[in-house]
């Protein structure tokens, strides 16, 4: 090893990042893969958050306890740390139709209680999570670039936006560098199947359970969906970007409808399952595919795995998981 790389090496072991929302679906891919390149990492999440998916590296990482709501439990997660990448969210697009002050209180407010006191903590750079699939709505032109409007059609994609922006104005003031990522639609092994979000993993769970696969309006609009590994692939990268942009679409840069998604399963499991259609969602957009050409020039990030590849990816995972 050169001179060079072991200094990176020592950089690394040396900073802290924490990870706030490090037990879910993507926070724990993404602690997965900070562990397997060398960071030392805290995960915060909430007291009653299960650990499954962190199982493996739990003996790994610092795990702290906490609320995003109370702003003590946030500051003293952060004590020491040099990188946060803050992934919670207490809503889907669905639930935060339901109740969209909830939605504005448990997140937007909780952020703001907290970021303005970033500038107490040790924090250098702030990744944020934000949402690609819904903070610039209906599209006026495809694919869809970071300049593109922002005229979110659901609470959750104003409440991303809104965060979007106090992260950006409390880093600006208190000297943090800050990174916004905006994803198209995730999936992978260890999604949350039954909180209204992941359209791949829930139609995989069902047609493996022998039910109806629920099909909201057409199945005609169009998607782009990432596969897990890709966005932690970008995210990391990004932990470490250093040059002047700001914000970052992450997407497979490919449409596809609920459709094909079922005939891609259908391929996956060999057989055709049954499918009931449900009245369009008066918050979901016709079509939704973005462009990530800036993150490729900036990184050299490039999608990896492919739909097909990613779907059964999926489908093997849940049969391991029904047979665990």
């Amino acid at each position: 090893m050169s001179a060079n790389s072991e200094s990176k090496s020592e950089a690394k072991r040396e900073r802290l990042v924490v990870v706030l929302g490090g037990c879910g679906f993507m926070g724990s891919h993404v602690c997965r893969a900070l562990v397997a390149g060398g960071e030392r990492v805290r995960v915060f999440d909430k007291v009653y958050a299960g650990r499954k998916l962190i199982r493996d590296i739990e003996p790994e990482v610092e795990m702290v306890e906490g609320d995003i709501a109370r702003t003590d439990d946030v500051l003293s997660a952060l004590e020491g740390a040099e990188t946060l990448i803050h992934l919670v969210h207490t809503t889907v697009p669905g639930s935060s139709m339901n109740d969209p002050a909830y939605d504005v209180e448990s997140n937007v407010v909780s952020s703001a209680r907290w970021l303005p006191r970033l500038g107490e903590t040790g924090v250098r750079r702030i990744v944020f999570v934000s949402s690609g699939g819904t903070v610039y709505g209906p599209p006026r032109s495809v694919p869809i670039g970071e300049s593109h409007p922002t005229d979110p059609i659901s609470s959750y994609g104003i409440t991303k936006l809104m965060i979007e922006k106090y992260v950006a104005m409390y880093a600006s003031m208190c000297g943090v560098a800050h990174v916004i990522v905006r994803p198209s639609n995730v999936y992978g092994e260890g999604q949350r199947l039954h909180i209204g979000q992941g359209v791949i993993g829930v139609l995989a769970d069902r047609a493996l359970r022998g039910e109806p696969l629920e099909v909201w309006g057409t199945g005609e609009s169009l998607r782009d969906y990432l596969y897990v590994g890709d966005f932690v692939d970008a995210v990391t990268r990004l932990v470490n970007y250093v040059g002047p942009h700001r914000v970052f679409n992450i997407s497979s840069g490919r449409g596809h409808s609920v459709r094909d998604i079922i005939g891609t399963l259908e391929r996956a499991l060999g057989h055709a399952p049954e499918v009931t259609h449900k009245p369009a969602r008066g918050f979901d957009v016709p079509a939704n595919v973005l462009d990530s050409s800036l993150l490729r020039a900036e990184t050299g990030w490039e999608p990896r795995v492919s739909l097909e590849d990613g779907v059964a990816r999926v489908v093997a995972w849940l049969r391991r998981e029904a047979g665990a």
